[in-house]
């Protein structure tokens, strides 16, 4: 497997994300889930947009991988190493801590039966709740990987362009009308957002292959699709605005205008940034509920949350995603 090229500026874009979604849950998330929305308070309310970033993220990054990657073998070691041990620990320390210490609306939310199918990661498919709420995007996330695995399983990568208009096309299709079998088509497919792991697929090939202009035509057909589909749910003209602007941010960093992220601190939350996502939202209502209870200031709760939240997700990443990572590929790849 040849080395991958390494982009600081993703490492910013992801810490970026994490940060905006963790906001978006302390602030927005926490006050609406009770109804107790202040006009006196701030309310990151869009920061729940920064998972969308993450899936253009995933487009670029993992069809990045497969382009280095011969074998399905290689690419499934891959992605279970670097998605399993950090979201294993997660899901102990989210029960464990949320039981122990967790607010009163948080008491006896979690069943034997949710945890142990959690712990496989497939809840999504067998209609059991999340563990945590922020989990839902995992399901999304591994349907991309599986099909992506599957198109590189059968050897169709070079009709990867034929591939994602056809899916595109089906995204708008199954978004337009009422069609049979829609419900099921558009889970599998992941239809509602697969624009924006096509965009990073699309934003790959141009930062790779930029003497084919074909492929701006294309990053505009998947802004279109989605753009579509958030016209269907009756979106805010704010949130068409901030999905355009994921696509320009992207642009930026394509063509190199992004450098001045590269700060340590923001690659360092990129680092963290899926142990960060991962165990913020449980345990952070309970920490948000307590301290609320001494002050109901949000200059007071919220920094304190964040930054406990914060080194669980450092002890989660550098305790046990790395090591675990490290080891599984490690011994998984001697048995080739």
């Amino acid at each position: 497997m040849s080395k991958r090229e390494r982009y600081q500026e993703l490492d910013c874009l992801r810490g970026l994300a994490a940060i905006a979604v963790v906001l978006f849950h302390f602030t927005f998330g926490y006050d609406n889930g009770l109804h107790i929305l202040s006009e006196d308070k701030f309310y990151f309310r869009y920061g729940n947009f920064g998972v969308y970033l993450f899936f253009i993220i995933s487009g670029f990054v993992i069809f990045m991988t497969l382009e280095n990657t011969t074998r399905v073998k290689d690419f499934i070691i891959s992605r279970f190493s670097r998605l399993y041990p950090a979201y294993w620990a997660a899901i102990f320390l989210s029960v464990t801590i949320t039981t122990l210490l967790g607010a009163p609306f948080q008491r006896g939310i979690f069943s034997l039966k949710q945890i142990l199918i959690n712990l496989t990661m497939f809840q999504h498919w067998f209609k059991v709740k999340d563990v945590d709420g922020a989990f839902w995007t995992l399901a999304i996330e591994l349907a991309f990987y599986f099909i992506m695995a599957f198109v590189f399983f059968l050897g169709k990568q070079k009709q990867i362009i034929t591939i994602c208009i056809l899916w595109l096309f089906l995204s708008i299709i199954f978004t337009v009308f009422d069609l049979p079998f829609e419900r099921y088509i558009t889970a599998i497919l992941i239809l509602k957002f697969a624009p924006f792991f096509i965009a990073g697929i699309f934003f790959y090939l141009i930062k790779h292959r930029p003497e084919n202009k074909f492929y701006h035509l294309l990053i505009f057909v998947s802004l279109f699709s989605e753009l579509i589909i958030f016209y269907e749910i009756d979106s805010s003209i704010i949130e068409y605005v901030i999905v355009i602007f994921l696509y320009v941010v992207f642009y930026l960093f394509i063509y190199s205008y992004l450098k001045f992220l590269t700060h340590k601190i923001l690659v360092f939350f990129g680092t963290i940034s899926y142990s960060l996502y991962l165990i913020h939202e449980n345990i952070g209502y309970g920490i948000i509920y307590w301290l609320k209870k001494i002050h109901d200031y949000q200059i007071f709760y919220i920094p304190i949350t964040f930054f406990m939240i914060f080194s669980l997700a450092i002890f989660i990443t550098f305790c046990i995603e790395r090591p675990a990572m490290k080891y599984l590929r490690n011994h998984l790849n001697e048995k080739r």
